[in-house]
């Protein structure tokens, strides 16, 4: 049942990503939440052992959600509750829980188009097949008593007519039919022998097509969530680039990094100079550090 669920729940999740973008109005954000909640239940787990509840640079915590101030914060903080809403929920039975909130969500909010009718009708059909088939199994009991043709008392009938009369004696079967018989039996050992083997390589087939299958189920949901994952860095990577302080930690990096690139070949040219005995420039550069020591002096308080 499990693996059904699983093949469903990424079945939902494509079924989303296929949901047009317009005709459809847009669920509240209660909704929206409550499937992130689930959805994220489904993919990792409690959220206590993932992340820690967002907070500002106030709270003390600045490395929790990368300072976030505002809107951002109660964006975070809200997702993290709705996640922390699920909490001791498995992972399966969040999965179910978010395919039938998805399917109410798409019928009250992205069924005004056909395409959207009929990929929320395509999802309502697979989960109600994987239910019914759940139902139907767990409804049957192994102890049942079946009542069979070995329970029907068992009556004579009378000989037919003509043949009443005394029992006649028949003469014994002959070598060769004895030789036919325990052939036929013996053809009939191995027919069963050939059934019974085909049967387990049946099962053997069976159980490696369920193996394989249950390995790329949860394949797809491990790379659906480090997707999410890497996603989810890249935003907050690409707000950090974009504050201020980052800006002005690149302008100042920039400036000491030229400042020292032309010391450098300053350096080397003075050397140059000094070993072949021409100080002119040497002399330049000193009159221009007396100049800008004394303009130092001038804007700088006494001591």
């Amino acid at each position: 049942m499990a693996d059904s669920v699983d093949r469903v729940f990424v079945h939902a999740l494509n079924t989303v990503k296929k949901i047009p973008k317009t005709g459809a109005s847009r669920p509240p954000p209660a909704d929206r939440l409550r499937l992130y909640g689930l959805y994220k239940q489904a993919m990792e787990g409690d959220v206590d052992g993932v992340m820690a509840r967002p907070s500002s640079y106030r709270d003390g915590d600045s490395g929790s959600a990368g300072g976030l101030e505002g809107d951002d914060l109660k964006r975070e903080r809200d997702k993290w509750d709705a996640w922390d809403a699920q909490r001791g929920v498995s992972r399966t039975e969040a999965k179910r829980r978010y395919i039938e909130a998805l399917i109410e969500t798409m019928h009250k909010y992205a069924s005004t188009t056909a395409d959207a009718r009929e990929l929320v009708a395509e999802l309502e059909f697979v989960w109600d097949q994987i239910k019914n088939n759940s139902a139907s199994s767990s409804g049957s009991s192994p102890g049942r008593r079946v009542s069979t043709f070995t329970t029907q008392p068992r009556q004579f009938q009378q000989p037919q007519s003509g043949t009443e009369g005394p029992m006649r004696v028949l003469s014994p079967m002959s070598q060769d039919d004895e030789e036919e018989r325990e052939s036929a039996r013996r053809l009939g050992q191995f027919e069963e022998e050939k059934e019974y083997d085909d049967e387990k390589k049946d099962n053997k087939t069976r159980k490696w097509r369920k193996s394989i299958e249950r390995a790329l189920v949860k394949m797809t949901a491990e790379v659906a969530a480090l997707r999410e994952q890497i996603n989810t860095g890249r935003e907050w990577q690409g707000r950090k680039s974009r504050s201020l302080g980052s800006w002005i930690a690149w302008f100042l990096w920039l400036v000491v990094r030229h400042a020292l690139v032309d010391g450098f070949l300053l350096g080397l040219v003075l050397l140059w100079l000094r070993k072949r005995k021409d100080r002119r420039f040497e002399d330049l550069v000193r009159q221009g550090l007396k100049i800008g020591r004394e303009y130092l002096r001038m804007i700088l308080p006494a001591r």
